[in-house]
């Protein structure tokens, strides 16, 4: 477990490669990077921290030397982060796993669902769910409507006629 980004490539040579390519905060305090998402148009890529709460942006459009653009605190602690697709919006959890989730600071920042919108600069707060308010238990992973990434068809819509 380290406070790093690699990049792992495919170079002239055939070859395959590995390198560090960014530290991601200061690597003392453990800032355990647990999820990342690249936007779809490749050139950005958040890291979530889950020891410290914190998101990370780096502009990645030189793989070879990524350049963080900023950070955020989410939480208390923060893992998965996913994008909508128009990458206009950003979706926050909290949980990593029951043994290893905090509970302390007591608090809606444990075990929550927060999504923040998302202008190309910086990260607004829209809305927050608190799991524990609401008796939800922990959230982890949250899809939404990403059927293909999952083999899955989306449902069919009914059909409306004009009369």
């Amino acid at each position: 477990m380290t406070s790093e980004i690699w990049l792992i490539y495919e170079d002239q040579d055939s070859e395959w490669h590995s390198k560090k390519v960014a530290d991601i905060g200061d690597a003392s305090k453990i800032p355990l990077p647990v999820d990342i998402s690249i936007t779809a148009d490749d050139k950005l890529l958040w890291v979530n921290t889950w020891n410290d709460g914190l998101t990370h942006l780096f502009d990645i459009s030189d793989p070879h030397n990524p350049v963080q653009l900023f950070e955020q605190k989410i939480g208390t602690q923060v893992n998965m982060v996913s994008q909508s697709w128009d990458g206009k919006r950003l979706y926050y959890t909290s949980s990593l796993l029951a043994n290893w989730d905090k509970t302390e600071p007591p608090g809606e920042d444990l075990q929550y669902l927060k999504i923040y919108k998302f202008d190309g600069k910086k990260l607004t707060h829209d809305l927050s769910i608190d799991f524990i308010a609401e008796n939800l238990g922990r959230p982890h992973q949250m899809r939404f409507g990403a059927y293909s990434l999952y083999g899955l068809k989306p449902p069919q819509r009914k059909q409306l006629s004009a009369r």
